[in-house]
C-alpha cells in the first residue's frame, strides 16, 4: 500500500465535509496576510519606533521607520489585489526590523527573532520560507560574530541559545506551511475535479470554456464536443448495486482518458453522463474518437456488471454559435443517439 497517497486520501475525504462547512485555507493565508499589515502599520511607530528612541536605541528605531515604510507599500500592493507583492515587502519590513535589533546588538530582544519563520511559513510556500529563515539564520550568526567586539565564548553563548529556538520554530513553520499546502491541494481538487472519476467537474468546465470559446472564435479553429451517457445505468444501480455503479462509472472515464489526447478535457456532466472536450478538432475527427471510445468501452469487462454501452453525441462549434448553443446542439444529437437504439454515435449536422 502507498501511505503517502492512503494518507492523502484521508485528508481529502475529511476536506470534502471540512469544504461543505465554508472551510478555505486560501482566504485563510490572505486574511493573515491583511492583519499582518494592519497591526505592523499601527503598533511599529509605537513599539518600536518610539519605545526604541526612548531607551537611546537609534539604530532599531530607524531600521523600524524603514519597516513601517515597506509594510505601508505592503498595504498598497494588498489593496489592488498584487498578493505576491505585498507578501514580499510584509517579510522584507519583519527583516529589516530584526537585523535593526541584531545591529543595536540588543541580545535581550533576540527572543523576537522568531517572528521571522512564523510570519514567512503563514504568507509563503515551504520552500521559499525555508530557504529565507535560512539566510536570515545565517545573518545572525554571522553580524554577531563578526560586528560585535564581545569575547568569543559570550558570542558563542548568545548565537547557539538564539539558534536552538530558531531551530525549532522554522522546523514547526515547516511543518505548519507542508500540511497547509496539502491542504490547499485537497481543497484545489474538491474545486475541480470530481471524486469518483477524477474527470474535471461541471463548474470547472464552464469557467475554463468560456475562454476555449473565445480563443477559438477570434483565432478561428474549430471547438467540437462529444457528449456520451451510459445506457440503462439506472438499471445497473437498481440490479447490483451503487457500488457497482461507481465501479462502472470509474472504469468509463479511465477508458476515456486512456483513448484521448492530453490537450483534450474529460468533464462529468451528471450522474451518468460525460462530455469531452476537443480543442482544434473538427466534429469529423471528434466522431472518429468517440467511436474508437464506444468500442473501447463495449469490448471491456465490467466485472459482476458483464458488458457496458455508452451512446454519444458528437457537435462542432459553428461560426455563428453561443456556448449554449453547442451545448443544447450536443445535448440533441445524443438524445437521438439514444432514441435510436443506444450503443451508437450520432453527429450534429
Amino acid at each position: 500500500m502507498d501511505f503517502k497517497n492512503s494518507f492523502r486520501d484521508i485528508q481529502y475525504s475529511v476536506f470534502v465535509n471540512a469544504s461543505k462547512e465554508g472551510e478555505d485555507f486560501t482566504p485563510y493565508r490572505l486574511t493573515i496576510l491583511k492583519y499582518t499589515i494592519v497591526i505592523g502599520l499601527v503598533s511599529i511607530p509605537f513599539v518600536a519606533v518610539l519605545r526604541n528612541i526612548l531607551l537611546g536605541q537609534t539604530k532599531i528605531a530607524l531600521f523600524s521607520v524603514v519597516a513601517e515604510l515597506l509594510l505601508f507599500v505592503a498595504y498598497i500592493f494588498f489593496k489592488l489585489k498584487n498578493f505576491a507583492f505585498s507578501r514580499a515587502f510584509v517579510i522584507t519590513g519583519v527583516f529589516t526590523i530584526l537585523v535593526g535589533i541584531l545591529v543595536q546588538d540588543v541580545h535581550y530582544n533576540y527572543m523576537w527573532f522568531a517572528l521571522f519563520p512564523a510570519v514567512a511559513f503563514v504568507l509563503f510556500p515551504a520552500g521559499i520560507a525555508l530557504g529565507a529563515s535560512i539566510i536570515f539564520g545565517a545573518a545572525i550568526v554571522f553580524i554577531e560574530f563578526v560586528l560585535h567586539g564581545r569575547a568569543f565564548w559570550l558570542k558563542f553563548y548568545y548565537v547557539q541559545e538564539v539558534l536552538i529556538f530558531y531551530c525549532f520554530m522554522v522546523f514547526g513553520g515547516y511543518l505548519y506551511s507542508k500540511i497547509l499546502e496539502e491542504h490547499e491541494l485537497i481543497l484545489q481538487r474538491l474545486a475541480t475535479k470530481d471524486m469518483l472519476t477524477g474527470a474535471y467537474n461541471r463548474w470547472k468546465f464552464l469557467e475554463d470554456f468560456e475562454s476555449e470559446f473565445e480563443r477559438a472564435r477570434r483565432y478561428n479553429y474549430p471547438i467540437s464536443l462529444i457528449m456520451f451517457d451510459i445506457d440503462h445505468f439506472k438499471k445497473v444501480n437498481d440490479t447490483y448495486g451503487h457500488d457497482a455503479g461507481d465501479r462502472v462509472l470509474k472504469k468509463i472515464a479511465k477508458i476515456v482518458k486512456d483513448s484521448i489526447r492530453k490537450v483534450d478535457t474529460l468533464v462529468r456532466w451528471g450522474g451518468e453522463e460525460f462530455i469531452i472536450f476537443l480543442p482544434n478538432t473538427k466534429k469529423e475527427g471528434a466522431a472518429v474518437l468517440a467511436e474508437k471510445i464506444r468500442q473501447n468501452i463495449e469490448k471491456a469487462n465490467f466485472d459482476e456488471v458483464g458488458k457496458v454501452t455508452v451512446s454519444f453525441g458528437v457537435a462542432q462549434l459553428e461560426k455563428n454559435d453561443t456556448i449554449d448553443d453547442l451545448l443544447k446542439k450536443v445535448d440533441k444529437v445524443l438524445y437521438k443517439a439514444k432514441r435510436e437504439g443506444r450503443n451508437r454515435v450520432e453527429v450534429a449536422p
